[in-house]
């Protein structure tokens, strides 16, 4: 099918637990296999980092920031 529609809205979404509450986030995987291509480990992350990368495709409200960054940078810490 072509015009971008996915039969699977799920595809490319990572949950992951922010604040308690679980989200979904895209293009996680990208933006992991991008550090990684860096050599990029979690630890030489900065926050903003993290979150410029994830606000490409998702929305982060100000009230959340380090919380996503320390989730995001938790989780690639232990995949990667």
């Amino acid at each position: 099918m072509s015009g971008g529609c996915s039969c699977n809205p799920e595809a490319g979404l990572t949950r992951l637990t922010v604040a308690g509450a679980q989200v979904g986030l895209q293009a996680v995987t990208e933006l992991f296999e991008q550090w990684r291509a860096g050599q990029r480990k979690a630890g030489e992350l900065s926050d903003q980092e993290i979150l410029d990368g994830l606000r490409k495709h998702n929305y982060v409200g100000k009230s959340a920031e380090a919380e996503y960054a320390q989730a995001v940078r938790s989780l690639y810490e232990r995949l990667c």
